[in-house]
């Protein structure tokens, strides 16, 4: 507010604060930023900020924050996080990589005892992604260290790693899971899984990860207190069943070439009028108002342009569903349904319209 409002003017507003004259959203605006100032001025000198290129250091300070006993495990800290990496110009491609990435990520910690059901959880939980998404085509790559690299590429604890490597493949074994084993390519902390998919035109993608790490919670002496009260150092797991935002969409935009399932188009339905008949429009608006209140993505075209003009411009824009209402489907109490790529399907009873594209949605069909 203050980098808005010259000196005179800021005074003229606190004074009409205080005389109770000032309009309540301007009150509320200035005892904002007032006690924003109090607390800047309690904390002195600006702090220095520094771009986040990972979310793991956070959340393993959160864990470190308070003591834990063995009743607290496992303990799972998610993050929507915004991370940064200066990737080199000739590095950035579109979606696929990019400087600023937003971390579909968490960190769970766990006992040796509960690791097997936690880390099959979450190969459940990207099986699950692959069905929600129609991905049929996917393979885990289970990477491991190379005896060679120990104390160089890998953290130098020989016996952890063969017991981690032991734990992820037995249960990569007894879920029955498709995947490859490849040596030397773990994480410097331990062994992990890359999730590799193929988009619809076969392309290779690295979708998200599922790592075990070993050695990082020692170096930052994260603790629990055992059934025997002892104090150890918890397993963590690293997973991020999407990897990067940006990535998963530039995928799905590949895997299905612009052409999504209703339920994850970003134009479900536009609702056209054969014209700019205000009756024609009556009629719509209700449906439109419908489909909103049950959080439908959906607009209108109300216009008095040529109705193929009206078509053609959907189809462009990729709208999943087109709801046609001509004077025949008003007087039927009626719509006309047409899918982008599949033409028209008919008219067909407005309720019924409605509830079908509400349950295509709900139920995420194909």
């Amino acid at each position: 507010m203050s980098a808005i409002l010259k000196d005179e003017e800021f005074v003229a507003v606190e004074a009409a604060v205080k005389a109770g004259v000032a309009p309540q959203p301007v009150a509320t605006a200035f005892n904002e930023l007032t006690a924003l100032r109090a607390e800047l001025k309690r904390l002195g000198e600006p702090e220095s900020y520094y771009l986040k290129a990972m979310n793991c250091p956070h959340h393993h300070r959160i864990f470190a924050a308070e003591p834990h006993s063995y009743r607290d495990l496992p303990l799972r800290l998610a993050e929507y996080g915004t991370c940064y990496r200066y990737e080199q110009s000739g590095e950035l491609f579109g979606l696929m990589r990019v400087r600023s990435l937003n971390m579909n990520d968490a960190h769970i910690y766990c006992t040796e005892e509960q690791f097997a059901d936690e880390f099959r959880a979450v190969n459940d939980m990207y099986l699950k992604y692959f069905k929600i998404f129609g991905l049929e085509k996917y393979q885990m790559r289970f990477s491991t260290h190379a005896a060679a690299g120990l104390g160089k590429k890998y953290v130098n604890e020989p016996e952890l790693w063969k017991k981690t490597e032991d734990m992820v493949r037995k249960v990569l074994i007894e879920s029955g899971i498709n995947y490859v084993e490849v040596a030397n390519e773990a994480a410097f902390y331990g062994p992990k899984i890359d999730v590799q998919v193929w988009s619809a035109i076969g392309r290779e993608f690295t979708i998200a990860t599922n790592q075990v790490d070993f050695a990082v919670p020692a170096k930052f002496g994260l603790t629990y207190r055992d059934k025997d009260n002892s104090n150890k150092t918890p397993l963590c797991i690293h997973r991020a069943p999407l990897g990067t935002h940006e990535r998963f969409i530039g995928f799905l935009i590949e895997h299905y070439a612009g052409n999504f399932p209703l339920w994850l188009a970003p134009d479900q339905v536009r609702v056209i009028t054969l014209n700019d008949d205000e009756a024609l429009i009556a009629y719509a608006k209700p449906i439109v108002a419908e489909l909103r209140a049950n959080m439908v993505r959906v607009d209108a075209d109300y216009s008095a342009t040529p109705f193929k003009a009206k078509i053609s411009n959907a189809e462009q824009l990729r709208v999943h569903t087109m709801l046609v209402i001509g004077g025949r489907d008003m007087e039927a109490g009626a719509v006309s349904v047409r899918l982008h790529h599949g033409g028209p399907q008919g008219a067909k009873p407005k309720a019924e319209v409605v509830a079908d594209i509400l349950a295509s949605i709900k139920e995420r069909r194909a």
